[in-house]
């Protein structure tokens, strides 16, 4: 894909964020069909485990080229991205890894991200982020879960990706790619 990739006429329902390395997403994704079995809900598909930086919703088409200027004009950091911890949201029946301890680098950059993006109007405001990776959907409690051997990486690139519903839920598509420095 380039980042030249333009997507269906309608607007889309995009969001930035950072994609797994493929080893990594292995792992998780063999750790939460651990804890289906226990829990129900609906795996995630290990090529599309990601960590949310922005939520921008549905964006029109006509704005997509800016969005990629943008995107192109930022100066991002590479950033360590440490997943140790499974958790559950009650609220929201979702099961997931996240980060232990506090992330500061992670966090900086979703906010960098997010300041340009309220400043372009492709976001009304900032949000904050808790960093993230949605491994189950529509889990029941899964009850006490296991532990996590840590999972690390250097993040080096930011993905524009559209999200759009199935009858089978969710489904997510990388659309363009940039490089952290």
């Amino acid at each position: 894909m380039t980042n030249e990739t333009v997507v269906a006429a309608s607007p889309a329902r995009l969001f930035f964020a950072l994609w797994l390395p493929p080893a990594v997403a292995q792992k998780l994704h063999r750790q939460a069909g651990g804890i289906v079995g226990k829990s129900g809900g609906r795996l995630m598909r290990e090529e599309s485990l990601h960590l949310t930086l922005a939520f921008l919703g549905d964006v029109p088409e006509r704005r997509l080229p800016e969005l990629h200027r943008l995107a192109a004009s930022l100066s991002l950091p590479r950033v360590p991205v440490r997943l140790d911890r499974l958790g559950f949201w009650r609220h929201n029946h979702i099961v997931w890894a996240g980060c232990g301890e506090a992330a500061p680098d992670l966090s900086a950059l979703a906010a960098a991200l997010q300041k340009a993006l309220v400043a372009a109007g492709f976001l009304d405001g900032e949000r904050a982020v808790t960093p993230h990776v949605t491994l189950l959907r529509k889990a029941a409690h899964p009850g006490e879960l296991p532990a996590l051997p840590a999972q690390e990486w250097s993040a080096g690139e930011l993905v524009l990706a559209r999200s759009w519903r199935t009858d089978r839920g969710s489904t997510y598509e990388p659309i363009a790619r940039w490089p952290l420095h």
